[in-house]
């Protein structure tokens, strides 16, 4: 949550965003990765045309029926990158 581009989308979603957005986090917080992998509200995918600058595989997944997120698992971490009014640039 440290990159200014996610504080910048975060800070920029309306208050029930933000709220579906915490909700989800809190849901993601009670699973273990095969868990987060398989559920179908999230809709975890890995984005094939996208990789870190140090070559981390970025995945994106669903937080309300309007935004979705990227990030990418570092060891037993999820580091967000950015938030997607548009599913499609997610996958930009």
């Amino acid at each position: 949550m440290n990159y200014l581009d996610f504080q910048r989308d975060l800070f920029a979603l309306e208050k029930t965003e933000q709220y579906a957005l915490l909700s989800t986090l809190r849901k993601i917080a009670q699973l273990n990765w095969n868990q987060l992998y398989a559920d179908k509200g999230l809709r975890w995918e890995k984005i094939e045309s996208k990789r870190s600058s140090t070559g981390d595989q970025i995945y994106s997944f669903r937080f309300s029926k309007k935004y979705r997120a990227t990030g990418l698992r570092q060891g037993d971490f999820l580091r967000l990158l950015t938030l997607h009014a548009d599913h499609d640039s997610a996958y930009v």
